[in-house]
């Protein structure tokens, strides 16, 4: 582990050759979720979901996301997620071929927590013995005691997809945690500036969960993704300072914090 920072990246979307060319094997390494490329929006052929509908389908389906209509998302995103239903088979060796790239380019200790758009059961099994997959819990490194809380807590605003989880849950797991010093997610903390997608144009989901840990324990950093594009991608919450970490697909930035001090550098590739 290198002694002086610890990285943290969040929304990989499938970079996973950038991701390994900024992490060495000495590094401690923590990544917020969202590691599949499960829908590239800048090319939808790039991404796993044009491997299972049409793109009449998908062009259809983002319409009736943006227009609210989530019954009809719901459908489809059952479908890609039953084992058995023709829509799964055709993703699943997509998904299962991503986790091994990812497997294949870590070298250091990592810890990795799932997003909305990851499949825990089969991140498990393809990164057992290369990663610690976390749903909850508290690591310690360089000194520090950090949070972790995967999955995207349920809402009117989710689709059923594999990452989600119930929200007693998330709130249940992540203030078992206690007080830490960094608090890491996937979801952002309930705070506008921070789940407005300026591109998308909408208010992104987020955790009023979380926004009541850090109230509570007021760790020195909240950490987290999601918003692609963030109004705002940081800002003071009472103590504590919130932080996007950024769509790693687009910027191949983590962000490293420096155990000493607790200052944060960005490295860029």
């Amino acid at each position: 582990m290198n002694a002086q920072t610890l990285v943290f990246a969040g929304d990989i979307h499938g970079e996973f050759d950038a991701l390994r060319d900024l992490v060495s094997g000495d590094d401690t390494l923590f990544i917020a979720g969202d590691l599949l490329n499960f829908m590239d929006f800048t090319d939808i052929t790039k991404g796993i979901l044009y491997h299972a509908f049409t793109p009449e389908e998908l062009a259809e389906g983002l319409k009736e996301y943006a227009r609210g209509n989530l019954d009809r998302v719901r459908e489809g995103i059952r479908e890609i997620s039953t084992p058995g239903h023709h829509r799964y088979e055709r993703v699943r060796p997509l998904i299962e071929d991503s986790y091994e790239r990812l497997s294949r380019g870590l070298s250091g200790n990592t810890y990795i927590l799932f997003g909305n758009d990851d499949y825990p059961q089969i991140l498990k099994a393809k990164l057992d013995g290369k990663a610690r997959i976390v749903e909850s819990g508290i690591v310690r490194a360089g000194g520090l005691s950090i949070g972790l809380v995967s999955g995207m807590p349920e809402g009117d605003h989710t689709i059923g997809l594999a990452g989600e989880i119930p929200a007693d849950t998330f709130r249940q797991r992540i203030f078992s945690l206690g007080p830490v010093d960094i608090i890491v997610t996937h979801i952002p903390p309930k705070v506008p500036e921070l789940t407005y997608d300026v591109i998308a144009k909408r208010q992104e989901p987020s955790s009023d969960a979380l926004l009541d840990y850090i109230d509570h324990y007021r760790p020195t950093y909240a950490f987290f993704g999601h918003v692609h594009n963030p109004k705002q991608k940081s800002m003071r919450i009472g103590a504590t300072t919130a932080v996007n970490l950024g769509f790693f697909k687009k910027t191949r930035t983590v962000t490293r914090v420096v155990v000493s001090t607790m200052q944060l550098q960005e490295q860029r590739l």
